[in-house]
């Protein structure tokens, strides 16, 4: 296991233990299972006398405690321990827990925006519920700690004495490989709506260089934001970003009845400063606080800590931060980093307002890919009932073709083929077929007519551990 030591002097220990796996490691079917083995695990030490905590986030989990060297060592071989061979048997009680928890591993917004890039698959899978908490095995659950909770995986970052007897007997195995999608690349601009109050965007930007232009870029793009949605107009308390790779969220929220300008606000600052950059003042604060950041941590063990996890989940190394470098970028080096990324940007807004990004030049798009027109097939209409009760019901028609399913819905015309199929999800009423393209296709014999046979040979040709039913804590939340 790598292990970073930081040199202050100290009676107490203090430890962080990372590994470079987290929820956009999962699949449609295991979403949550990092989180479960984080519960799962740190039940074995809750008892301990001293500070521990545990977070999951879409690239890392990360396990910390605080105390006298004896408590934390002993801390670390357990939960190593339990890592090795997870406490299953608690599955169902701490499947309730996360339940209640209902935590994120990104905000909501950020995760939706994820989702129209990657659909369901690597980040995007952070919108998504799966099977839920209770859908989850003892086989989920050990297959994953097994595979990512290696040494090989992991950083282990100690201040103050090293505990003595540290044994760390976690799974044994090679440090895994990964292969992240590339993401849905969009023809220009677009913005795409949704129900969460608020507003965002997300931008692709180059590594980072000596200079770290690109998060100058977004540091002066996020502040601006916030001072016009919380500062100047009152409309947002959250404004914050999310960091996946080389993607970018940031995201306002809104309070009820703002939504419009905060989208105006945040559609605004991005086209601003693409066009003409940032004010002298802007940059100096983005610049100021990089320089503040670098003062108040360990810039050896920071840089050694960032390049390991570099390598770790396969990304290209970066370039040490050269302070003298940003001090010299010019607000036209900004307008430069958010002109590129304007392309490939995704917008987003509460949907009865999405139309603000169109002043700005950006296209409104589907939340999942669509298709000019059906592919030829068999056809499965309504019946005359739903026809007949349900105005929605006359536009749709699903298609079973050689390669996959097709639907035509009010948004266009979704496919998903099967070797692409995520997920498939039954429920009380139809059978959701989820794509890694984002599309969900219902088959449901009560609305399509014959759609039944569409059904076995879905079964056919997928692979039945990608069958779940739907969480009871979902279909528990729905009722009320």
């Amino acid at each position: 296991m790598r292990l970073l030591r930081h040199r202050d002097p100290q009676d107490h220990t203090d430890v962080t233990l990372t590994f470079a796996v987290g929820a956009r490691d999962e699949t449609l079917r295991t979403v949550g299972v990092a989180h479960a083995v984080e519960h799962l695990v740190m039940s074995t030490v809750r008892q301990l006398p001293i500070q521990v905590e545990a977070e999951v986030d879409l690239m890392t989990t990360t396990f910390a405690a605080s105390g006298s060297p004896a408590r934390v060592g002993e801390f670390l071989n357990r939960l190593c321990a339990a890592l090795a061979d997870p406490p299953v048997d608690r599955l169902a009680v701490e499947a309730g827990v996360l339940a209640a928890e209902d935590g994120w591993a990104a905000h909501p917004i950020a995760a939706f925006l994820l989702f129209v890039r990657y659909g369901a698959a690597g980040p995007g899978l952070a919108w998504l519920e799966g099977a839920g908490y209770d859908g989850l095995t003892a086989e989920h659950v050990t297959s994953f700690a097994r595979k990512w909770f290696v040494p090989g995986n992991a950083v282990l970052q100690v201040s103050g004495p090293l505990p003595d007897g540290l044994e760390l007997k976690l799974p044994q195995g090679p440090a895994p490989t990964r292969e992240y999608p590339r993401g849905r690349l969009l023809d220009g601009p677009s913005a795409v709506g949704y129900g969460i109050p608020g507003a965002a965007v997300l931008l692709t930007v180059p590594p980072g260089d000596a200079a770290r232009v690109p998060r100058l870029a977004m540091s002066v793009l996020e502040n601006r934001i916030e001072e016009q949605c919380r500062h100047v107009a009152g409309h947002s308390y959250v404004v914050d970003s999310q960091v996946v790779g080389r993607d970018f969220v940031i995201f306002a929220e809104a309070r009820e009845g703002t939504e419009e300008p905060v989208a105006q606000a945040v559609a605004a600052a991005l086209t601003d400063l693409a066009a003409h950059g940032p004010s002298e003042e802007e940059l100096a604060l983005a610049v100021a606080r990089l320089e503040e950041d670098l003062a108040t941590t360990d810039r050896e063990l920071a840089s050694a800590f960032g390049a390991t996890m570099h390598q770790l989940m396969g990304d290209p190394p970066l370039a040490p931060i050269d302070l003298a470098l940003a001090k010299q970028v010019h607000p036209t080096d900004i307008a430069a980093v958010l002109r590129d990324a304007l392309p490939s940007a995704i917008g987003y807004a509460e949907q009865e307002v999405v139309d603000v990004w169109k002043a700005h030049g950006f296209r409104p798009e589907t939340h999942c890919r669509v298709i000019p027109e059906l592919p030829a097939g068999k056809v499965y209409k309504p019946s005359l009932a739903a026809r007949t009760f349900f105005k929605d019901a006359r536009s749709l028609v699903l298609v079973q073709t050689e390669q996959g399913l097709a639907l035509r819905d009010e948004d266009g015309v979704h496919e998903i083929r099967w070797q692409d199929v995520a997920g498939v999800m039954r429920t009380d009423n139809p059978t959701v077929v989820l794509g890694i393209n984002g599309c969900a296709i219902p088959v449901d014999p009560h609305l399509f007519r014959g759609s039944g046979a569409a059904l076995d040979e879905l079964a056919r040709r997928t692979d039945p551990g990608l069958w779940f039913d739907e969480s009871a804590f979902t279909r528990d939340q729905d009722d009320h």
